[in-house]
């Protein structure tokens, strides 16, 4: 009897783990954008997405965003276009399924203050098929600033778009970001795990009756 309830007991654990231990990993742009140009030098628009200004390092794909962005911050170069509007394009290298986005300002006064946040078929704005995943509104940066969050419902994309509303500064000043990542979406338990779940609790139910 000892036997079978330690083998059910091993069962429910393996698969409760399996169901409850859903990975939502952060993920890095390949590239970045703008349909404007790129403002260049020490603000170029690749500092948005090379991790240059976070207080530490994160391997895309691996380290888990939500630990993560609760104790990084940003105080180092931003990326800038020279705006003022218009928007900035990211290519995620292949179609992931996310369900958010963190960002770290910039301290500049044409830090984003209002935008909007489109999945598309293609890099470049207006070529594609967009869809809007959500108006959004960010603070400014004062310096060692933690992540803003930003979610939105799951989508699998690979093509991200956002158009710049507004400024810190209002409309008309030159737009940038600090820095910008991707939260993967949590995976949706599989059916087989569930099923095995159900046969374990009703195991221990028929070994209780007995």
């Amino acid at each position: 009897m000892k036997n079978i309830y330690r083998s059910i007991f091993a069962i429910v654990a393996t698969v409760v783990i399996s169901v409850n231990v859903q990975a939502t990993p952060i993920h890095q742009a390949s590239s970045v954008t703008a349909t404007t140009a790129d403002f260049g030098g020490s603000f170029a628009l690749v500092n948005m997405i090379n991790q240059s200004g976070l207080s530490a390092g994160y391997t895309s794909g691996v380290t888990d965003f939500t630990s993560y962005t609760g104790s990084t911050t940003h105080n180092g170069l931003e990326g800038f276009s020279v705006g003022p509007d218009g928007q900035f394009s990211f290519d995620l290298g292949s179609a992931l399924n996310i369900d958010g986005l963190a960002l770290w300002a910039s301290t500049n006064i044409g830090s984003l203050a209002s935008f909007d946040l489109y999945a598309d078929t293609d890099q470049i704005w207006g070529n594609g098929v967009g869809s809007l995943l959500g108006s959004f509104n960010a603070l400014g940066g004062v310096g060692s600033d933690p992540a803003q969050i930003f979610s939105f419902a799951a989508t699998s994309t690979q093509f991200l778009h956002i158009d710049i509303l507004s400024t810190q500064g209002g409309i008309g000043f030159q737009p940038g970001i600090g820095e910008i990542a991707f939260r993967g979406a949590s995976e949706v338990p599989e059916p087989i795990s569930i099923a095995l779940l159900g046969l374990g609790l009703a195991g221990i139910g028929f070994s209780r009756k007995r």
